[in-house]
């Protein structure tokens, strides 16, 4: 338990922490120069891919190819690493379907290769992330998530929503699992200015229908 509450609380201030130093605009939020960022980003995800024997094959775009092969990291063109294990069925509707998430893994930069880990996945009474699928193009690409918190407690796993956890329903769908390398960009937007990754060992996507009264 009191591994559990340590984890959190790691999670919490990895989260939250960078806010005192943000701005109100997400290009000026970068305490380095974002090319330094994104310098250390790809020494760290560079490390992870060798020390872990991740197979990579480059996409030029944000599509998955006809025949997937479960193998082997699938780099799209908006960075997202994208490993699936299970392409699910259905797929989402823009602006109805309501998407939950289990999610398992930990951040990571350059100076340390594995930092606070998260996990809705077997911790007992934490909710899946929220979110109803959408398309809809912003100024730093298309977004494909509205958080939703459907009257419940959030929760600091509420955080972790993003566009890089979002983005495989739009080439997947219900029921698909997946591995992800979410590079800082896609990442949770109070995370920016540390240019913290994420690796998502494994990500499951159930739609969600609200339990009747």
């Amino acid at each position: 338990m009191n591994r559990l509450i340590s984890h959190r609380i790691t999670l919490l201030l990895l989260l939250l922490i960078p806010l005192l130093a943000l701005g109100s605009c997400k290009k000026n939020r970068t305490v380095k120069p974002l090319s330094q960022l994104k310098k250390e980003q790809r020494r760290a995800i560079d490390r992870l891919i060798k020390e872990s024997s991740f197979r990579i094959v480059n996409r030029n775009d944000e599509t998955l190819p006809e025949t997937i092969d479960p193998n082997v990291f699938y780099k799209l063109s908006n960075g997202l690493y994208l490993r699936v294990i299970d392409k699910g069925s259905a797929r989402p509707e823009v602006g109805k379907t309501v998407v939950a998430v289990e999610i398992k893994g930990y951040f990571f930069n350059d100076s340390q290769a594995k930092g606070a880990e998260f996990d809705n996945v077997s911790e007992a009474g934490v909710r899946p992330l929220l979110f109803r699928y959408i398309s809809q193009y912003s100024s730093d690409g298309t977004v494909h998530y509205s958080p939703i918190n459907d009257g419940g407690l959030t929760t600091v796993y509420d955080n972790l929503l993003c566009e890089g956890v979002a983005f495989p329903m739009s080439v997947l769908g219900n029921g698909a699992v997946v591995e992800l390398i979410v590079p800082f960009e896609l990442g949770p937007t109070q995370n920016y200015t540390a240019g913290n990754s994420i690796y998502v060992q494994r990500a499951s996507y159930v739609f969600y229908e609200k339990p009747k009264q």
